[in-house]
């Protein structure tokens, strides 16, 4: 049950630093390295895990707003 919860969190947590960098508005979210350097930037280290490790559910999510 605790690690159902911890995905949830760090999902929130993911959901919540991508709306950061977008409502920085100084890049498209779609242009991928560039999101990366400001997730370093702002601290955001679950998304620039994500990022990593699963670039396609980042896109979905970008255009869907829903996790794979």
């Amino acid at each position: 049950m605790n690690r159902i919860k911890e995905e949830l969190a760090k999902r929130d947590r993911i959901r919540q630093q991508v709306l950061q960098i977008r409502n920085t508005g100084e890049i498209n979210m779609f242009d991928v390295e560039n999101v990366k350097r400001l997730a370093y930037y702002y601290n955001c280290y679950d998304l620039i895990d994500y990022l990593t490790t699963d670039r396609a559910g980042y896109v979905n999510l970008i255009l869907t707003g829903k996790f794979n």
